[in-house]
């Protein structure tokens, strides 16, 4: 059965997993055994140490006494004195170094045993020697009993470090054996890891490989994607600008209309009542009161007609310019919403495109309706920039600050109304929650292709700033 390009790679990397694993193993086994071999090399070298050291205990201490004896001086004593309490921990220390070796260890104590009968003779000379003179004590030591069990005690302290060499040198060996075993168990293991390496990066390779052709074919296919997107986002923004035009038309056929046959139709009326009101009032004054009353609903009939003109196509706008237009509308929506606003607008006429004018119009239309419907607001503020570059407009409240499931919703149609209007003017729209609370729009249209005003040296006209309660 054919394994998949994936499954391989896993079994590769799996059996690479696994010689690594064994080499770990390996390697901490025989660090285990360096380790102790290292520790019975040092044991063996220092049980050597201290067995010279003994032996050295027991001449110094065998010198000391022969020097008290012919001097007769007790300071030649001293190294006997010292000698003599190092013997047994020496001994104790030696039994410990050489724990593994039971051969070694039965030497040891017949060391033992012999330098605890040298010192036994050294103590009874120098019992003699204050007992009962150097002579007597002289004769004793001129005895060979002596010289017999000094070289009982090196003969056994020489067969001690030979053995103690022979058990190094063994031990050398062996270290040295589970050295090279372990350097070549390494090397195999290494080539064998090196061998799967090789073959799980032909793998891995290939999957690459494979992997960047689907990536580049996906990569087109988003390309592709994206351009039939664009296209369709630009076809849309087009459209939605057509529409926003066409509306703006209607809007404006609309209150052209609405100006030139509703109004005159009022208007005329008005007048009709007016005059019937006034020939009437003597005659008949409860129908005066009728008639006025009528002539009255027709000036509101008259005011509401202006109002929707206004919402429709702002007659200030066309007439009087944005700023204009701004300010009467800002104050005439605060007036009614009980709110407090303050403008912030160019005194001069702004000589600004119609397409500009209008789009930030609504932006401020759209905004102020929004305050007045969510905001819970007690105040706007509203400023207006004109500069070389284009046209700044802000507009802020204090209200309870626009939530970001507004932001995001998609059926927010206000915002994204606000935004296309800006976008298809190449301008930029923001709109977000303020530090302090409430809400801010920020708007920026560039006008490109506007020569500077020519610079007279004087300061620049005042804002005009209005306040409404």
């Amino acid at each position: 059965m054919k394994l998949s390009p994936n499954l391989r790679l896993f079994v590769l990397l799996l059996l690479a997993l696994t010689l690594s694993a064994g080499v770990v193993v390996f390697s901490e086994r025989t660090h285990r055994r360096l380790g102790e071999a290292n520790q019975q090399i040092a044991s063996s070298t220092e049980a050597q140490g201290v067995a010279s050291e003994l032996l050295a205990l027991v001449i110094d201490a065998e010198t000391a006494q022969r020097g008290l004896l012919l001097t007769e001086r007790p300071e030649y004593l001293e190294p006997y004195v010292v000698a003599l309490p190092q013997v047994r921990p020496k001994l104790s220390r030696l039994r410990e170094a050489t724990a593994g070796a039971p051969d070694i260890q039965a030497r040891v104590d017949r060391l033992g045993e012999l330098m605890s009968e040298r010192f036994s003779e050294l103590d009874a000379s120098l019992v003699l020697y204050r007992e009962r003179g150097p002579k007597a004590a002289l004769e004793l030591m001129r005895t060979d009993f002596g010289r017999r069990s000094m070289d009982r005690i090196r003969r056994e302290v020489d067969a001690i470090q030979r053995a103690l060499r022979t058990d190094l040198i063994e031990r050398h060996q062996s270290w040295n054996q589970d050295v090279a075993f372990s350097r070549l168990g390494l090397a195999i293991i290494a080539g064998l890891n090196v061998a799967l390496l090789i073959l799980v990066y032909i793998q891995a390779r290939r999957e690459i490989v494979q992997r960047d052709r689907q990536r580049r074919g996906l990569v087109e296919q988003q390309r592709l994607l994206e351009e039939q997107v664009q296209e369709r986002t630009a076809q849309l923004s087009e459209l939605s600008s057509n529409l926003q035009k066409v509306q703006e038309a209607e809007k404006a056929k609309l209150a052209r209309d609405i100006h030139d046959e509703l109004g005159s139709i009022l208007v005329s009326a008005r007048m009709d009542v007016s005059w019937a009101a006034r020939r009437v009032e003597p005659l008949d004054p409860p129908a005066a009161q009728k008639l006025a009353r009528a002539s009255s609903t027709l000036d509101e009939g008259v005011q509401i007609k202006r109002r929707i003109i206004e919402d429709l196509r702002p007659t200030l706008l066309d007439n009087l310019g944005l700023a204009a237009a701004l300010s009467w509308h800002v104050n005439q929506a605060c007036e009614r919403g009980g709110l407090a606003c303050q403008l912030a607008l160019p005194e001069e006429e702004l000589d600004l495109p119609s397409p500009v004018s209008i789009a930030l119009f609504r932006v401020v239309q759209e905004g102020i309706t929004n305050v007045l419907r969510y905001a819970k607001a007690r105040k706007v503020w509203l400023s207006l920039e004109h500069t070389d570059a284009g046209v700044s407009l802000v507009l802020r409240d204090d209200g309870v600050g626009i939530s970001p499931q507004a932001l995001s919703h998609r059926l927010s149609h206000g915002i994204v109304g606000m935004r296309q209007r800006i976008a298809s003017l190449g301008g930029s729209f923001r709109i977000g929650r303020v530090a302090g609370g409430g809400t801010a729009i920020e708007v920026f249209v560039p006008l490109p292709g506007r020569e500077p005003p020519p610079s007279s040296g004087a300061p620049a006209a005042p804002r005009r700033v209005g306040t409404v309660s």
